[in-house]
């Protein structure tokens, strides 16, 4: 249907099918048109009473037509704007002899020098521009599913139906009416729930909807008349909503995290966690002589520490206080209880490294000074008295790999081992501190030791059994017979010894033994020793 002329409120109706000419002026005494008045209208935006037959075809009135619509020229569609009206005197007609203005027709003259668009042509690519936005926005919305194309298409329709309600009418949509448009509005928050419930695990991070249709003419007057409130419905940002999921929380870092300051607990955070180094390098010489004096009491660290760990012990005389000759150990690797006798060819009592020097040797010790790796190895915050056998079936574990049969005992054992390790700042393996941390919780409370050394003397001397006189028989025993002759048999070398030490002392010299590895070792002195000492063969 072609566009119908559309007065302004206050003017006069004009005719069916009438239309202006060139020269057809306004009555000055007529009120000014509102601010974007649209002249030209299409049937929807015509009142409702009016007569079908003003969008029949154009009716041209006979010439000499008299009236203040009064005009000859055929129907044309010019853009009445009279903020742009040109000033023409000398025409003809009544308003020009009252110094009226001429409206210009856009279709011969315009600021750009082109004809405009029509209305039709606008509305058409207005259309366009919605329905195209409605299909990238529920296209956006396939990544996540019929959930994720339900919710960002609503969220579409919802800024659609909230202009319509504010403008009164958004064509493109078929929305005529504010209660179309509130209608739509309902039907957006249904399609925005029925999506989030469909994927709620699904959510935009950041859905922006523009507006980007009128119903009038881009012009000026037209954007002036356009109300805060449409301005602020037609941008509509939805801010994230991504779903926060909390991470997994490491048991390990977080019990250590709880410790109370000044427990072996709390000490572990302080150590390194990192892989093993090589054994490349690697003797127990690199840990300088055995039982080296490094407190300078006078007395070897081998001593010092049976000393602070036997029970009922007694001392050699002549030794200061020093050498312990006799006692009883409670092995706290296994609750038994070993009696220790230095008169013995093999001690049922060794001195257990708590932090083997192997062990510390891949976590740091082989870059160490020769001076430090001597301390670490004579350091009685890391000797401890246990007996022979288990201190064998030990070898350089750490906590990931052994610990000690007695449970009662194996809080003590691994603070001692956390306290070493933190002292000569040597680094722990991951699984080595889950061991620690594992243990350790189960006595939070349990304290890092340190290093003690057992006064010298205190203890009763050594004395030797003395042998039971024999006892002369008062009846003469009959005579016997002389024995026969036998064969002398030839010596036999006693067997080796199981389970020695490299560089612990022994007896009697050319002895044979192996270590808990199954290296032969040999009963040996060398220039300087007082004592035999366990060597290779």
């Amino acid at each position: 249907m072609p566009a119908a002329f559309n007065p302004p409120p206050g003017w006069p109706a004009p005719p069916v099918g009438w239309a202006p000419s060139q020269e057809w002026l306004p009555d000055p005494s007529w009120p000014a048109a509102p601010p974007g008045w649209q002249f030209w209208t299409e049937p929807a935006d015509l009142p409702s009473d009016l007569p079908a037959s003003a969008w029949a075809s154009p009716v041209v009135p006979a010439a000499g037509g008299s009236g203040v619509y009064g005009s000859t020229a055929p129907l044309r569609p010019p853009w009445l704007d009279p903020s742009s009206a040109a000033t023409v005197p000398g025409s003809t007609g009544t308003p020009a002899t009252l110094g009226a203005t001429v409206l210009p027709d856009p279709q011969t003259s315009n600021s750009a020098g082109s004809a405009p668009a029509t209305p039709r042509d606008r509305a058409r690519l207005v259309a366009g521009l919605g329905w195209g936005g409605l299909a990238l926005t529920a296209l956006a919305g396939l990544t996540s599913g019929v959930g994720g194309v339900l919710l960002l298409a609503g969220l579409f329709a919802f800024v659609v139906a909230v202009v319509a309600m504010v403008r009164g009418r958004v064509r493109w949509a078929h929305l005529p009416t504010r209660a179309a448009g509130a209608v739509a509005l309902v039907g957006a928050i249904v399609a925005v729930a029925v999506g989030t419930a469909v994927s709620p695990q699904t959510t935009p991070t950041a859905a922006t909807v523009t507006e980007t249709t009128t119903t009038a003419p881009p012009t000026s007057s037209s954007v002036a008349a356009t109300t805060p409130a449409a301005s602020a419905s037609a941008n509509m940002t939805v801010p994230p909503t991504t779903a926060s999921q909390t991470p997994p929380t490491d048991p390990v870092a977080s019990a250590i995290a709880d410790a109370k300051p000044g427990t072996a607990l709390a000490l572990v955070a302080t150590l390194t966690v990192k892989g093993r180094g090589t054994m490349t390098g690697y003797s127990r010489a690199e840990f300088g002589p055995a039982w080296t004096d490094i407190d300078r009491n006078g007395c070897d660290q081998r001593n010092d520490t049976l000393r602070r760990d036997l029970k009922a012990v007694t001392l050699k005389a002549g030794t200061n206080g020093c050498t312990v000759m006799t006692g009883t150990l409670i092995d706290p690797y296994t609750s038994r209880t070993v009696s220790f006798t230095k008169t013995s060819s093999t001690s049922p009592v060794q001195i257990d490294h708590a932090v083997a020097m192997a062990d510390a040797w891949v976590k740091g010790a082989a870059g160490w000074p020769q001076a430090k790796r001597t301390t670490f190895a004579n350091d009685t915050l890391n000797l401890v008295a246990v007996s022979a056998s288990v201190n064998a079936a030990k070898g350089a574990g750490d906590a990931a790999t052994w610990l000690p049969p007695a449970k009662a005992y194996r809080c003590a054992y691994v603070a001692r081992q956390v306290a070493v390790k933190a002292k000569y700042q040597l680094a722990v393996t991951a699984p080595e501190r889950t061991a620690m941390v594992a243990i350790l919780t189960t006595c939070a409370s349990t304290k890092a030791p340190t290093a003690t050394v057992a006064k010298l003397g205190g203890f009763p001397l050594y004395a030797a059994p003395t042998p039971k006189p024999s006892v002369k028989p008062s009846v003469k025993p009959a005579p016997q017979p002389a024995p026969k002759p036998t064969r002398t048999p030839t010596p036999q070398a006693p067997s080796p010894i199981q389970g020695v030490h490299p560089g612990a002392f022994c007896s009697p010299q050319g002895a044979l033994g192996y270590t808990s590895a199954g290296t032969l070792m040999r009963c040996t002195f060398k220039s300087g020793d007082i004592r035999a000492r366990w060597r290779a063969a």
